[in-house]
């Protein structure tokens, strides 16, 4: 390791940083505007798309933040069962034990609570949402942090 120190290189990389620092708040501006910021997150799975519906895939969808995977269970012909796990020590600590509002589609709002392992399960009535409402799916926080 060189310890010594170059002026030249010092200020090449404060100036990285700076435009790094100064990419990162524009996108983020762009992308939330000027709404103050909501403890939410949301789900991506552009990859589930095939040739018909949108399926959700086998493998789960994982939280824009990596912080929550959800899988559909399949109980019965008639049920089936959205399963949220908190992932790490990232994940238990903000959602265990938290009570969160989960928004599915357009028109569905579900309040629950993670338990103390950082899992959640909804049940889900098969006629009244369809697996392409999953596609947009997403977790609110409703209470503050311990």
């Amino acid at each position: 390791m060189d310890r010594t120190f170059d002026p030249q290189e010092t200020r090449r990389f404060l100036r990285t940083l700076r435009v790094t620092t100064q990419t990162a708040l524009a996108l983020d501006d762009l992308q939330r505007g000027r709404a103050p910021a909501r403890p939410l997150s949301s789900f991506t799975a552009l990859a589930a798309k095939g040739t018909g519906e949108w399926r959700f895939p086998a493998a789960g969808v994982l939280s824009s933040d990596g912080l929550v995977i959800a899988h559909l269970l399949h109980e019965g012909e008639e049920t089936k069962v959205l399963a949220l796990q908190a992932l790490g020590a990232a994940g238990l600590t903000t959602f265990a034990a938290r009570g969160v509002r989960v928004r599915m589609g357009d028109h569905l709002q579900i309040e629950g609570v993670f338990d103390r392992d950082g899992r959640l399960h909804i049940v889900l009535d098969d006629e009244a949402l369809r697996e392409a409402d999953l596609s947009r799916l997403e977790i609110e926080l409703l209470d503050p942090a311990p």
